[in-house]
């Protein structure tokens, strides 16, 4: 298992620069970019990618939700590499639109860069990584769901970013947050789903 290869403001000008060159991108073009730097830097960037403008796409929050979930079946499983069906990587996105979301990236990466490092170490180690990986299995599995509620989606990403960089750093604060925050999180999602519903009904069906 590949830990911390670089800082995040590197992985993201990767992203830039794969996205450059046409009008559209490949999933695939976008996830070779990260395969060497190791699933933590992919985990940490991919979820942020959700709360930038690409993210109000219909059907992409599900698309990202799926791609983590391969992602984060490989880390649980001990692969090296990343992997996705050919499908998906050949799913294509607007150019200019990542280009967009990803310098809107770049000044939150510097920020980051600048004050996140090692810390309880242990916590970000391979037991932390195996019960990291379920728990981000769970909530992307919320995703699909969730995004008929609009902005409902960010809060299981945000959570999911906030593992990713502890894995990046190594910083076991941010793990312990991680799954604290996967409470609140899918907390917040039930209501919201639910909440979504009421109104819903009521508004089908009326008052007497």
């Amino acid at each position: 298992m590949k830990e911390r290869e670089g800082e995040l403001t590197d992985v993201v000008e990767e992203l830039d620069e794969a996205s450059e060159g046409g009008d559209t991108v490949e999933v695939g073009h976008l996830l070779d970019a990260l395969d060497h730097r190791g699933y933590g830097p992919a985990l940490a960037v991919l979820p942020l990618i959700e709360l930038t403008p690409i993210g109000g796409i219909p059907g992409f929050p599900t698309l990202l939700a799926l791609t983590l979930a391969i992602l984060t079946v490989r880390m649980l499983m001990g692969y090296e590499h990343f992997w996705a069906p050919h499908w998906l990587r050949k799913r294509r996105l607007d150019s200019d639109k990542v280009i967009k979301s990803v310098n809107w990236l770049k000044p939150v990466s510097l920020r980051i860069d600048a004050k996140l490092h090692e810390r309880l170490k242990r916590f970000a180690g391979p037991t932390g990584r195996r019960a990291a990986c379920i728990v981000i299995l769970l909530l992307l599995l919320t995703v699909p769901p969730l995004e008929l509620i609009p902005f409902a989606t960010s809060g299981p990403m945000i959570v999911i970013a906030i593992f990713g960089l502890g894995l990046l750093y190594r910083d076991g604060l941010l793990m312990l947050l991680g799954f604290v925050g996967a409470v609140i999180a899918a907390g917040g999602g039930l209501w919201a789903f639910f909440s979504s519903g009421g109104s819903a009904e009521g508004g089908l069906f009326g008052s007497d």
